[in-house]
Parts: C-alpha cells; sequence; structure tokens
C-alpha cells in the first residue's frame, strides 16, 4: 500500500509540470489561432523601441551568419573536383602545343594528380604549372615560364594557409562562438517575448468574458500576465542591445583585414620578383619566333 501511495505521488509530481506545460501550450495555441481567424482580436503591441531594436538585431544576426557562411568557403581547401578541372585544362594545354611528353614525366604527373588535395588553389596551380613544365621541358620558354611560375604560386599559396588560419581563428571561431552563445540567447528571449505575448492576450480575453464571480481571478492572471511579459521583453532587450552594441565584431573584422593585408603584401612581393622573368622569356620568345617567321 505504501509502495502505491509513493507510486501515485510520483506521477502526480512529475505530471503537475507537464500538464501546466501542456495547458499553457494549448492556451497560446488557441489564442494565436483566434488571432488568425478574426479579425479584430485584440493583439497587445510591443514596445517601439523593442521593434526598432528587434530590427538592428536582425540585421546584425544575418550579417554575422552570411560573414561566416562565406569566410569558411573563402578560406576552404579547393574540392577535389576543382582540382582534377584544373589538372584537366593543363593537360590539354600541353596536348595541344605539342611540347615533350615522355613516360617518364608523364608517370610522375600522374602520381602527383593521385596525391591528397592541395590545401589551396595556388598549390593546385602549382603543382599543375610544375606538372606541364616538365612534359614541355624545362629547356623550351613555356617549360622554363611555368617552373618559375608553379614555384612562385607554391610560396604564394604557403602564405595563403597562414591568411587562413589567421582568419579562422581571429575572426571564423569568434564570430561562430558569437552566434552560438550571444545571438542563441536572444533569440530564445525573443520566443518567450511571443509566447508571454499571447499568454497575455489570453488572459485578457478571458478577463473580457468572465463572469463576475470569476473576474478578480481572471484580472490577477491579467496582471501575473502583463507582469511576466514587460519582464521578458526587458531581458531580450538586454540580449538584443548586447548583439547589435558590442564592439567585438569590429574587432573581429579588423584582424580579417590585416590577414588579408599581409597575405597580399607577400603574394605581390612575390610576384613582382617574378613578372620580370616571365616577361624576358616572352620577349626574347617573340623576337625568336619574328625571326624565324620573316
Amino acid at each position: 500500500m505504501d509502495s502505491f501511495s509513493k507510486f501515485t505521488q510520483n506521477v502526480s509530481t512529475n505530471w503537475s509540470p507537464f500538464a501546466e506545460k501542456v495547458g499553457k501550450s494549448f492556451t497560446q495555441y488557441k489564442q494565436l489561432a483566434s488571432e488568425k481567424l478574426t479579425s479584430n482580436a485584440e493583439v497587445t503591441e510591443l514596445p517601439t523601441d523593442y521593434v526598432v531594436l528587434e530590427q538592428r538585431y536582425e540585421a546584425v544576426r544575418h550579417a554575422t551568419q552570411s560573414l561566416v557562411r562565406l569566410t569558411r568557403s573563402y578560406t576552404a581547401p579547393p574540392t577535389n573536383f576543382d582540382v582534377q578541372a584544373l589538372q584537366q585544362q593543363f593537360t590539354t594545354l600541353t596536348s595541344k602545343i605539342g611540347g615533350k611528353r615522355d613516360a617518364e614525366a608523364v608517370a610522375a604527373a600522374q602520381r602527383r594528380e593521385e596525391e591528397s588535395v592541395p590545401n589551396t588553389v595556388q598549390h593546385a596551380i602549382a603543382r599543375a604549372s610544375l606538372d606541364v613544365s616538365e612534359r614541355v621541358g624545362l629547356e623550351e620558354p613555356l617549360g622554363a615560364a611555368l617552373f618559375k611560375f608553379g614555384s612562385i604560386e607554391e610560396k604564394v599559396g604557403n602564405e595563403k594557409i597562414k591568411q587562413d588560419r589567421c582568419i579562422h581563428a581571429k575572426f571564423i571561431e569568434p564570430m561562430a562562438a558569437t552566434l552560438e552563445s550571444g545571438v542563441a540567447l536572444a533569440q530564445n528571449a525573443r520566443k518567450e517575448v511571443a509566447s508571454a505575448r499571447l499568454t497575455l492576450d489570453a488572459a485578457k480575453a478571458v478577463f473580457k468574458s468572465a463572469k463576475p464571480v470569476h473576474a478578480d481571478a481572471a484580472r490577477r492572471d491579467v496582471e501575473s500576465a502583463e507582469d511576466h511579459f514587460v519582464t521578458v521583453v526587458e531581458e531580450a532587450m538586454r540580449l538584443m542591445r548586447a548583439i547589435v552594441e558590442s564592439p567585438a565584431p569590429l574587432r573581429h573584422l579588423s584582424d580579417f583585414v590585416a590577414a588579408q593585408l599581409a597575405f597580399h603584401k607577400e603574394a605581390a612581393a612575390l610576384l613582382e620578383d617574378l613578372a620580370p622573368e616571365i616577361e624576358e622569356i616572352q620577349v626574347t620568345q617573340e623576337a625568336l619566333y619574328r625571326h624565324e617567321n620573316k
């Protein structure tokens, strides 16, 4: 008998919060349905300051999500499909110009093509350029130029890796953390506001149609719902304002720009050294071509 009493007591204890939650959800659903189906339903308006802040918050939230998504793509290594397409283009170029393609060079190139996907597009271009330079032959102007170009692109790729690591650590990770923590809390708070507003309007509807004997209880429900509504609105505004006014995104953006600037400076320095050498090979080859085709 004692065991049965204990069991029923536990069921009652566990059931009460669940039943209360279900009842609250049903009340809110009923109120929402009433608002959708009734054109003249009375709906409590949100404070103007809340609406304006919510719009600013939404703009920041969407911007943060877009920047994190795009930056992840920017720093991601090329896919195997991208690399294969690039290699195929260089292979086609080689076959068209009719350069040297001895068995050893072809076998070495194929082995490199079967390696893992390179870390950057620059590394993929470097690999393909070096492959073609071997097939064409380093004694050929194009082969020599591609060898120089591929060697420099590999160094540019190394600098790209440095940039990507910096951007990931100083921009992507902290911005993603903002989405997972601060923004998530604000989103939940906004849901609480919507829920509290429905509860308040449902209580108002009950009070409006309550019989005199139930009027005092219904009025107390409205007052309680109003207090809760004000509380959750203030909390949601606090959390949204923390996202909108935080200086952290500007700091992360500054780090992003600094990482890009450092990469482009190093890449520019490498390419500035390469450009005269490629131009010299091009001018010499053009002079020889014109001389032989007079």
